[in-house]
């Protein structure tokens, strides 16, 4: 399972997701790092328990995970991917790509 390949998904399809699909957003980064900032509408979450705290409701759900640049974000992926969520992504150059593209 270590092996689950992870999609990546740029900022302006991330938008339109979460705009017409009600896709989720989920924050991995420090907690202190969120609460300086994030997206907007994302909840926060450690990167290896993310699949603990999201109801089984949301497996069908879009999920993209966002962290720094992109990279520790595909743990959380993998994590729920492994834990039976559906429809995971991860967003490609993570918060920055964010902050530079959604404006």
């Amino acid at each position: 399972m270590f092996w689950i390949r992870v999609k990546q998904i740029e900022v302006p399809e991330a938008q339109s997701m979460i705009d017409k699909e009600e896709a989720l957003l989920v924050d991995v980064r420090r907690p202190k790092d969120f609460e300086a900032s994030h997206v907007e509408g994302a909840i926060s979450a450690d990167k290896n328990k993310v699949h603990e705290i999201l109801d089984s409701e949301d497996r069908a759900r879009p999920i993209i995970c966002y962290c720094y640049k992109g990279v520790s974000s595909r743990v959380a992926c993998k994590n729920l991917k492994k834990a039976g969520f559906i429809k995971v992504l991860n967003l490609k150059g993570g918060y920055d790509a964010w902050k530079k593209k959604a404006r």
